[in-house]
């Protein structure tokens, strides 16, 4: 398997699917972007959400204050084990003001509905975890 600029631009499209339904609580169309055994895991926090279910609920749960995502500088790899990794840098605007930042450290599965990430590993950069922000 290769990697083309089509798959390229379709894992951008995703990414970009992600902070749309997220952010605006369309959990139902989380199931564009995740695998249905799909899984985050919140380094900051140590929670995982594990199945396409679980998502759907972490997302609904966040409420009205939910945070805003922007995904910047998405990079992705093919390993010579056949998957296919992303690295992308994130932005968070919370409901007080404040940001936090860090990175989604994704591997994708094709489907035969397109790409869906199979796993996400969200992990802050500032605030660093303890700081008073």
């Amino acid at each position: 398997m290769t990697l083309t600029l089509e798959d390229a631009e379709q894992l951008r499209q995703l990414l970009a699917r992600f902070s749309h339904a997220f952010d605006n609580a369309d959990a139902e169309a989380l199931g564009t972007v995740f695998a249905e055994d799909g899984v985050i895991e919140l380094a900051r926090t140590g929670a995982v959400f594990k199945g396409l279910e679980a998502i759907r609920a972490f997302s609904r749960d966040l409420g009205p204050e939910s945070p805003d995502h922007q995904t910047l500088d998405s990079t992705f790899a093919l390993d010579e084990d056949g998957a296919v990794r992303g690295r992308s840098r994130y932005l968070v605007l919370l409901a007080d003001g404040k940001v936090h930042n860090g990175e989604y450290l994704d591997v994708y599965v094709r489907t035969p509905a397109g790409w869906r990430i199979a796993s996400r590993r969200s992990v802050p950069r500032y605030p660093l975890p303890g700081s008073a922000q």
